[in-house]
């Protein structure tokens, strides 16, 4: 006799293979060799256990993948398209994009950094460039509302995109100039930026005059698989939103836009076996825009899934004001 148990996570995993067997031989004999629990019924028997799920439901959402495999049982595709088009209305908001930042309200800067090219012209245009391959620097501006943090369960910020902006091939020491302007401008309280590789002299110089405000983030194939898992959670949980068009925006600010959701589109992942559940995810290599044959990167899109870095930062607003003393003379009789 063989028992076999635990997480079947995919369709070809080894739990999920020996299933599918023992349901055929079910089917054959009658013999009853499958047996699957998930969180409700679970729950039943034990509430505490019921209330640490729904917990961890509001924290990352019912259909996030961890949210599926390890408290329901239910098996997700190993390899496939990240968003599919349930998630992607998730993502949409009914805000509308913003050229500044409001009174009273918060921003973040989220920077996914490229290499820079010699070729390209100070003004970052595109057309300049030899090689028409490479990703761009991608630049999101998010606010970020605090409502969400007032919930118990969630205990975590809602980011709303507002703006975009891209280079391509453009030198890092014009592009520190470029979004530290922008840092100004949205009177930002932080910027998470790509420290890695030539990323790591842009996060120089932003730290240095901006100290205290920028937060490194390194990519290596552990951090990437946990930001695309943690974008997941924040898209699941309704606190990621996209402007919606007005049809008032710049033709730049739409086709950067557009370009967005290209990426968000072709973006596929895979998560691989093993107890660490690594994710790889990103739009694949050689990936062409079917409309244009253009290629397609997602620079954009990992520059959006560094909101979720944000998360484990202190929030908050405060303002300042003059309260008058008393007299401490006032009462006393000379």
């Amino acid at each position: 006799t063989r028992v076999f148990w635990g997480t079947a996570w995919t369709s070809k995993t080894l739990l999920a293979r020996e299933m599918r067997a023992a349901r055929k031989a079910e089917m054959r004999d009658g013999i009853r060799r499958v047996f699957k629990l998930d969180a409700d019924e679970v729950a039943e028997e034990v509430p505490a256990y019921g209330n640490y799920v729904a917990e961890q439901v509001a924290k990352l959402g019912r259909n996030h993948p961890m949210v599926k495999t390890q408290y329901y049982s239910e098996e997700i595709d190993a390899e496939g398209g990240m968003f599919p088009l349930a998630r992607m209305a998730m993502m949409q908001g009914n805000h509308l994009p913003s050229n500044a930042p409001k009174d009273d309200s918060l921003y973040a800067l989220l920077v996914d950094v490229a290499g820079e090219d010699e070729g390209v012209g100070d003004d970052g245009d595109i057309d300049s460039l030899v090689n028409r391959r490479r990703d761009s620097t991608a630049v999101t501006v998010v606010e970020v509302d605090l409502l969400t943090l007032d919930d118990e369960l969630i205990n975590a910020p809602t980011y709303r995109v507002v703006q975009r902006h891209e280079w391509v091939g453009i030198k890092h020491t014009k592009l520190y100039g470029k979004i530290k302007a922008l840092f100004e401008h949205w009177k930002a309280s932080y910027i998470v930026v790509d420290a890695t590789g030539v990323g790591t002299g842009l996060y120089s110089f932003l730290d240095s005059a901006l100290p205290g405000s920028v937060i490194p983030y390194v990519f290596t194939s552990k951090s990437k698989s946990d930001l695309g898992w943690g974008f997941l959670a924040v898209i699941e949980t309704g606190r990621y939103k996209e402007y919606k068009g007005s049809g008032d925006e710049d033709r730049e600010a739409a086709r950067i836009q557009k370009v967005f959701w290209m990426q968000v589109e072709n973006c596929q992942s895979r998560v691989l076996d093993g107890p660490g559940k690594l994710m790889r995810w990103g739009v694949p290599d050689g990936t062409r825009d079917v409309g244009t044959g253009n290629l397609v990167h997602d620079d954009m899109l990992i520059s959006a899934a560094m909101c979720w870095v944000l998360d484990d930062e202190t929030w908050g607003m405060a303002k300042s004001m003059v309260i008058d003393a008393v007299d401490p003379l006032q009462d006393l009789e000379f």
